[in-house]
């Protein structure tokens, strides 16, 4: 089965994805009582199917951190985490993930073939770091930190 796509105004959500989604917003509203109200609508948007435009940067925050804590395996094992994954992807967090996934996939195909001359990690700040690989006629330069990996520099050498 295909899973809906994410619409103009929303993003309609499969069957089997509307339980997991429903119940973290449920959780989110229980611990955050004075915020609850984004994560209620949620809740309630994600059992008839269907979450409209105004709630999908909650859904987003909900999806990903659901996700990058583990929450969501512990929710429903590896399918509840499927779940959310493939709900995530198609929001424009996901959109945005996939296009600096593919970003860097570009950098590293220019690695390709050549012979590996250096790799080196450097700590920029607490919790970033960069990574320099030297190859053959190219030094490539990644940063990596909480909101995940991306192309700093490529240069030719």
């Amino acid at each position: 089965m295909t899973a809906p796509a994410g619409t103009e105004t929303g993003v309609r959500l499969a069957p089997d994805e509307r339980d997991p989604v429903a119940l973290l917003a449920h959780a989110f509203a229980e611990a955050l009582p004075e915020r609850a109200e984004p994560y209620r609508g949620l809740a309630e948007a994600a059992e008839a199917g269907e979450v409209p435009g105004e709630l999908v940067p909650v859904l987003e925050r909900v999806c990903e951190l659901a996700l990058t804590t583990g929450r969501a395996r512990d929710l429903g094992r590896a399918e509840a985490e499927r779940a959310l994954a493939a709900v995530l992807a198609r929001t424009p967090r996901g959109a945005e993930l996939a296009r600096r996934v593919e970003q860097l996939n570009r950098a590293l195909s220019a690695l390709a073939g050549r012979r590996l001359r250096g790799v080196r990690v450097s700590q920029r700040l607490p919790g970033r770091y960069l990574l320099r690989l030297e190859a053959e006629g190219i030094v490539l330069t990644l940063g990596l930190g909480p909101e995940g990996l991306a192309v700093e520099t490529v240069e030719a050498s």
